[in-house]
């Protein structure tokens, strides 16, 4: 079972449509969409924030792994756990992005480079 899949098992859980879903955490419809029903993307920092924050029952290590249960434990102690790793994962979830949006730029940088080097670009 992949990310996409877990997040479909919340919205089952919570009897919602892919639209009410959307609405309740504060994301697009049509990036719910493209994570839930059309699978073309993966969620991001924004979205996981989001549902994580929204879904006080939901266990984020759960939810990005899928290790354990869905459901977070209700004890003193494994709530304090909770709280930690979820500030893990959202520094995580963070370094992740921020990753993703230098190889970006890089990726851009290279593009020009290799235009400008293939002739393809005028200076």
């Amino acid at each position: 079972m992949d990310i996409n899949d877990r997040i479909n098992k919340i919205i089952e859980r919570e009897h919602l449509s892919i639209a009410a879903f959307a609405r309740k955490i504060g994301i697009g419809d049509q990036t719910v969409r493209s994570v839930c029903v059309m699978r073309r993307n993966k969620p991001g920092y924004d979205f996981l924030s989001s549902l994580i924050q929204t879904f006080e029952w939901l266990d984020p290590k759960w939810l990005l792994t899928g290790e354990g249960s869905m459901e977070r434990k209700t004890d003193g102690l494994a709530n304090h756990r909770n709280e930690n790793s979820l500030i893990e994962l959202i520094e995580y979830l963070k370094e992740k992005d921020k990753k993703i949006e230098q190889l970006i730029e890089k990726n851009a940088e290279l593009k020009t480079k290799w235009e400008i080097y293939s002739g393809r670009m005028q200076m």
